[in-house]
Protein backbone atom coordinates (compact mmCIF):
# COMPACT_ATOMS: atom_id res chain seq x y z
CA UNK A 1 0.00 0.00 0.00
CA UNK A 2 2.87 2.36 0.94
CA UNK A 3 4.57 1.35 -1.91
CA UNK A 4 1.59 2.87 -4.25
CA UNK A 5 1.41 5.82 -2.94
CA UNK A 6 4.90 6.38 -3.36
CA UNK A 7 4.75 5.74 -6.82
CA UNK A 8 1.48 7.92 -6.90
CA UNK A 9 3.78 10.64 -5.65
CA UNK A 10 6.54 10.50 -7.85
CA UNK A 11 4.42 9.48 -10.96
CA UNK A 12 2.45 13.02 -9.83
CA UNK A 13 6.05 14.77 -10.15
CA UNK A 14 6.54 13.75 -13.20
CA UNK A 15 3.41 15.18 -14.54
CA UNK A 16 3.44 18.44 -13.03
CA UNK A 17 7.58 19.28 -13.62
CA UNK A 18 7.77 20.65 -17.01
CA UNK A 19 11.21 18.54 -19.15
CA UNK A 20 13.87 21.09 -19.70
CA UNK A 21 15.15 21.71 -23.04
CA UNK A 22 18.89 21.59 -24.17
CA UNK A 23 19.04 26.01 -23.38
CA UNK A 24 16.65 25.66 -20.46
CA UNK A 25 18.54 23.01 -18.38
CA UNK A 26 21.26 25.06 -18.32
CA UNK A 27 19.86 28.57 -18.25
CA UNK A 28 19.18 30.71 -15.00
CA UNK A 29 18.52 34.27 -13.77
CA UNK A 30 16.37 36.76 -12.38
CA UNK A 31 15.08 38.40 -15.36
CA UNK A 32 10.84 37.87 -15.45
CA UNK A 33 11.14 37.45 -18.93
CA UNK A 34 13.74 34.06 -18.28
CA UNK A 35 11.26 31.67 -19.52
CA UNK A 36 10.75 34.03 -22.76
CA UNK A 37 14.40 33.89 -23.55
CA UNK A 38 14.77 30.70 -22.78
CA UNK A 39 12.00 29.85 -25.79
CA UNK A 40 13.52 32.41 -27.59
CA UNK A 41 17.59 31.25 -27.71
CA UNK A 42 16.45 27.68 -27.66
CA UNK A 43 14.40 28.27 -31.12
CA UNK A 44 17.16 30.59 -32.50
CA UNK A 45 20.08 27.90 -32.31
CA UNK A 46 17.71 24.95 -33.31
CA UNK A 47 19.93 22.59 -35.29
CA UNK A 48 23.10 24.63 -34.49
CA UNK A 49 26.24 22.18 -34.59
CA UNK A 50 28.27 23.71 -32.04
CA UNK A 51 28.67 24.92 -28.47
CA UNK A 52 27.42 27.88 -27.36
CA UNK A 53 26.40 30.19 -24.27
CA UNK A 54 24.75 33.39 -23.87
CA UNK A 55 24.54 35.90 -20.96
CA UNK A 56 22.07 38.52 -20.58
CA UNK A 57 22.11 41.67 -18.41
CA UNK A 58 19.55 44.18 -17.99
CA UNK A 59 21.34 46.93 -17.45
CA UNK A 60 18.37 48.79 -16.11
CA UNK A 61 17.54 46.39 -13.21
CA UNK A 62 20.90 44.21 -13.23
CA UNK A 63 18.62 41.63 -13.31
CA UNK A 64 20.47 38.45 -15.49
CA UNK A 65 19.61 35.37 -17.70
CA UNK A 66 22.70 32.91 -18.00
CA UNK A 67 23.29 29.65 -20.11
CA UNK A 68 25.95 27.82 -20.01
CA UNK A 69 27.83 30.67 -18.59
CA UNK A 70 30.49 29.38 -17.22
CA UNK A 71 32.07 27.20 -19.75
CA UNK A 72 35.22 28.75 -20.80
CA UNK A 73 36.38 29.19 -24.39
CA UNK A 74 39.39 30.99 -26.40
CA UNK A 75 37.95 34.16 -26.03
CA UNK A 76 39.74 35.48 -29.21
CA UNK A 77 39.52 39.45 -29.84
CA UNK A 78 36.88 39.86 -27.10
CA UNK A 79 39.95 39.57 -25.05
CA UNK A 80 41.07 43.76 -26.78
CA UNK A 81 38.44 45.03 -24.48
CA UNK A 82 39.43 44.21 -20.89
CA UNK A 83 43.38 44.98 -22.36
CA UNK A 84 41.90 48.59 -23.25
CA UNK A 85 39.96 48.98 -19.77
CA UNK A 86 42.88 47.60 -17.92
CA UNK A 87 44.91 50.58 -19.69
CA UNK A 88 42.13 53.07 -19.02
CA UNK A 89 42.01 52.43 -15.08
CA UNK A 90 46.19 52.60 -15.02
CA UNK A 91 45.38 55.93 -16.93
CA UNK A 92 42.88 57.15 -13.97
CA UNK A 93 45.06 55.77 -11.67
CA UNK A 94 48.42 58.01 -12.81
CA UNK A 95 50.09 54.88 -14.04
CA UNK A 96 50.63 55.46 -17.37
CA UNK A 97 49.64 58.50 -19.65
CA UNK A 98 47.46 58.30 -22.61
CA UNK A 99 50.08 59.78 -24.95
CA UNK A 100 53.20 57.35 -23.41
CA UNK A 101 54.85 55.70 -26.25
CA UNK A 102 54.77 51.77 -26.23
CA UNK A 103 58.19 50.30 -28.92
CA UNK A 104 56.92 48.32 -31.76
CA UNK A 105 59.15 44.65 -31.27
CA UNK A 106 59.00 41.95 -33.58
CA UNK A 107 57.45 39.74 -30.32
CA UNK A 108 54.23 41.89 -31.00
CA UNK A 109 53.91 40.71 -35.20
CA UNK A 110 50.87 39.19 -35.53
CA UNK A 111 48.66 39.24 -39.13
CA UNK A 112 47.13 41.38 -40.27
CA UNK A 113 49.08 44.64 -40.06
CA UNK A 114 46.94 47.19 -40.66
CA UNK A 115 48.44 50.45 -39.53
CA UNK A 116 51.88 48.50 -38.89
CA UNK A 117 52.23 47.83 -42.42
CA UNK A 118 54.94 50.30 -42.76
CA UNK A 119 55.85 49.91 -39.68
CA UNK A 120 59.14 49.51 -38.50
CA UNK A 121 60.53 47.99 -36.02
CA UNK A 122 61.66 50.39 -32.97
CA UNK A 123 59.03 53.01 -33.92
CA UNK A 124 56.73 54.11 -31.02
CA UNK A 125 53.42 54.37 -30.77
CA UNK A 126 50.96 56.19 -28.18
CA UNK A 127 48.95 54.32 -25.95
CA UNK A 128 45.75 55.58 -26.62
CA UNK A 129 46.41 54.78 -30.14
CA UNK A 130 46.85 50.96 -29.91
CA UNK A 131 43.63 51.10 -27.62
CA UNK A 132 41.84 52.90 -30.34
CA UNK A 133 42.97 50.56 -32.89
CA UNK A 134 42.78 47.38 -31.31
CA UNK A 135 39.45 47.92 -30.54
CA UNK A 136 37.85 49.59 -33.29
CA UNK A 137 40.18 47.86 -36.43
CA UNK A 138 40.96 44.71 -33.74
CA UNK A 139 44.28 45.20 -34.49
CA UNK A 140 46.58 42.10 -32.71
CA UNK A 141 49.45 43.92 -33.45
CA UNK A 142 48.62 46.67 -31.32
CA UNK A 143 46.64 44.64 -28.58
CA UNK A 144 50.48 42.84 -28.11
CA UNK A 145 52.06 46.13 -28.06
CA UNK A 146 49.40 46.90 -24.83
CA UNK A 147 49.56 43.31 -23.44
CA UNK A 148 53.31 43.49 -23.08
CA UNK A 149 53.83 46.56 -21.81
CA UNK A 150 50.96 46.38 -19.42
CA UNK A 151 51.98 42.95 -18.28
CA UNK A 152 49.43 40.18 -18.79
CA UNK A 153 49.43 38.87 -15.77
CA UNK A 154 48.30 42.16 -14.45
CA UNK A 155 45.74 42.39 -16.98
CA UNK A 156 44.60 38.89 -15.72
CA UNK A 157 44.63 40.07 -11.69
CA UNK A 158 42.96 42.84 -12.80
CA UNK A 159 39.87 41.30 -14.64
CA UNK A 160 39.09 38.57 -11.54
CA UNK A 161 38.89 41.71 -9.39
CA UNK A 162 36.47 42.69 -11.28
CA UNK A 163 34.22 39.32 -11.49
CA UNK A 164 35.22 38.84 -15.15
CA UNK A 165 38.93 36.70 -14.92
CA UNK A 166 40.80 36.33 -18.00
CA UNK A 167 43.24 33.42 -17.46
CA UNK A 168 45.27 31.49 -19.45
CA UNK A 169 45.57 27.50 -20.06
CA UNK A 170 48.32 25.70 -21.86
CA UNK A 171 49.62 30.03 -23.07
CA UNK A 172 46.28 30.02 -24.80
CA UNK A 173 43.95 32.41 -23.34
CA UNK A 174 40.31 31.19 -21.61
CA UNK A 175 37.65 33.40 -20.82
CA UNK A 176 33.36 32.49 -20.36
CA UNK A 177 30.74 34.37 -21.07
CA UNK A 178 30.32 35.69 -17.43
CA UNK A 179 33.39 37.17 -17.83
CA UNK A 180 32.88 38.56 -20.38
CA UNK A 181 29.59 40.39 -19.05
CA UNK A 182 31.48 41.61 -16.34
CA UNK A 183 33.79 43.39 -18.49
CA UNK A 184 31.03 45.42 -20.34
CA UNK A 185 29.17 45.74 -17.05
CA UNK A 186 32.63 47.81 -15.79
CA UNK A 187 32.03 49.58 -18.94
CA UNK A 188 28.36 50.87 -18.22
CA UNK A 189 29.52 51.70 -14.21
CA UNK A 190 32.60 53.28 -15.63
CA UNK A 191 30.86 55.83 -18.16
CA UNK A 192 28.25 56.80 -15.79
CA UNK A 193 30.61 57.80 -13.03
CA UNK A 194 33.36 59.14 -15.27
CA UNK A 195 32.19 59.80 -18.73
CA UNK A 196 35.21 61.49 -20.19
CA UNK A 197 37.59 59.13 -19.17
CA UNK A 198 35.46 56.38 -20.59
CA UNK A 199 34.98 57.95 -23.87
CA UNK A 200 38.71 56.85 -24.30
CA UNK A 201 37.36 53.29 -24.83
CA UNK A 202 33.80 53.74 -25.56
CA UNK A 203 34.63 56.00 -28.94
CA UNK A 204 36.57 53.39 -30.59
CA UNK A 205 34.25 51.04 -29.69
CA UNK A 206 31.92 53.58 -31.81
CA UNK A 207 33.83 53.60 -34.59
CA UNK A 208 34.08 49.53 -35.24
CA UNK A 209 33.42 49.14 -38.49
CA UNK A 210 32.53 45.31 -39.05
CA UNK A 211 28.29 45.25 -38.64
CA UNK A 212 27.96 41.66 -38.45
CA UNK A 213 26.63 39.28 -35.21
CA UNK A 214 24.85 41.24 -32.71
CA UNK A 215 24.80 44.32 -35.39
CA UNK A 216 23.24 42.38 -37.86
CA UNK A 217 20.65 40.98 -35.89
CA UNK A 218 19.34 44.53 -34.21
CA UNK A 219 16.96 46.90 -35.98
CA UNK A 220 18.71 49.23 -38.11
CA UNK A 221 19.24 52.54 -35.94
CA UNK A 222 19.61 50.91 -32.53
CA UNK A 223 23.18 52.40 -30.78
CA UNK A 224 24.80 49.55 -29.69
CA UNK A 225 28.72 49.11 -28.77
CA UNK A 226 30.14 45.31 -29.38
CA UNK A 227 33.69 43.51 -29.62
CA UNK A 228 33.67 40.44 -31.62
CA UNK A 229 36.20 37.45 -32.01
CA UNK A 230 36.93 34.59 -34.23
CA UNK A 231 39.53 32.32 -33.59
CA UNK A 232 40.16 28.34 -34.68
CA UNK A 233 36.91 27.96 -34.85
CA UNK A 234 35.62 29.87 -31.86
CA UNK A 235 33.21 32.78 -33.41
CA UNK A 236 32.06 35.24 -30.37
CA UNK A 237 30.22 38.43 -29.96
CA UNK A 238 29.65 40.47 -27.34
CA UNK A 239 27.98 44.35 -26.46
CA UNK A 240 26.01 47.10 -25.23
CA UNK A 241 22.44 47.48 -26.91
CA UNK A 242 21.20 51.02 -25.85
CA UNK A 243 17.45 52.12 -25.90
CA UNK A 244 14.79 52.20 -23.97
CA UNK A 245 15.76 48.74 -21.57
CA UNK A 246 19.48 49.14 -22.49
CA UNK A 247 21.15 45.40 -22.06
CA UNK A 248 24.45 43.51 -22.11
CA UNK A 249 24.16 40.17 -24.45
CA UNK A 250 27.29 37.91 -25.05
CA UNK A 251 27.22 35.06 -26.93
CA UNK A 252 29.79 32.58 -27.53
CA UNK A 253 30.26 29.65 -29.72
CA UNK A 254 32.86 26.68 -30.53
CA UNK A 255 32.81 23.90 -33.07
CA UNK A 256 30.41 25.53 -35.61
CA UNK A 257 31.42 26.86 -39.23
CA UNK A 258 32.13 30.47 -39.58
CA UNK A 259 28.75 31.42 -41.22
CA UNK A 260 26.76 29.07 -39.29
CA UNK A 261 28.24 30.83 -36.45
CA UNK A 262 27.71 34.38 -37.69
CA UNK A 263 24.21 34.04 -38.87
CA UNK A 264 23.46 32.16 -35.19
CA UNK A 265 24.76 35.04 -33.35
CA UNK A 266 22.47 37.39 -35.35
CA UNK A 267 19.14 35.34 -34.49
CA UNK A 268 20.19 35.21 -30.83
CA UNK A 269 20.87 39.01 -30.68
CA UNK A 270 17.26 39.63 -33.03
CA UNK A 271 15.68 37.02 -30.45
CA UNK A 272 16.97 38.62 -27.22
CA UNK A 273 16.26 42.11 -28.41
CA UNK A 274 12.77 41.41 -29.50
CA UNK A 275 11.94 39.54 -25.96
CA UNK A 276 13.44 42.74 -23.92
CA UNK A 277 11.53 45.40 -25.78
CA UNK A 278 8.15 44.03 -25.86
CA UNK A 279 5.36 44.70 -23.89
CA UNK A 280 5.01 41.90 -21.13
CA UNK A 281 2.33 38.99 -22.21
CA UNK A 282 3.32 39.14 -26.17
CA UNK A 283 4.42 36.38 -27.55
CA UNK A 284 5.14 37.38 -31.27
CA UNK A 285 6.39 35.63 -33.87
CA UNK A 286 10.84 35.50 -33.36
CA UNK A 287 12.41 38.23 -36.09
CA UNK A 288 14.05 36.44 -38.82
CA UNK A 289 17.64 37.81 -39.73
CA UNK A 290 17.45 38.50 -43.31
CA UNK A 291 20.29 37.15 -45.32
CA UNK A 292 21.25 39.77 -47.64
CA UNK A 293 22.11 41.78 -44.55
CA UNK A 294 24.65 39.13 -43.27
CA UNK A 295 25.55 38.63 -46.81
CA UNK A 296 26.37 42.31 -47.18
CA UNK A 297 28.61 42.84 -43.84
CA UNK A 298 31.36 40.76 -45.74
CA UNK A 299 34.23 38.75 -43.85
CA UNK A 300 34.37 39.16 -40.58
CA UNK A 301 37.76 40.82 -38.80
CA UNK A 302 39.76 38.73 -36.39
Amino acid sequence: MHRWRVGRVLLSLLVVLPLATPATAGATGGIPEAHRLAEAVTQAMADFPGEYSVAVEDLTTGAQWLLNADRRYHPASTLKLPVALYALEQYRAGEIGWEDLIEYTERDVEPPAGPFETAAFGNRFPVGDLVGWSLSYSNNIAVNMLGRHLGWGNIELWTASIGGRLTHEERLPRASALDVLHWWGHLHRLAQEDPEVAELVVQPLRDVTYRGRISAGLPEGVPHLHKYGSYDGNYHDSGIVYGDRPFILVVMTDGAPLAEADAAIARVTAAVYQVLTESPGTNPEPVQVVKALLDEVGPVPY
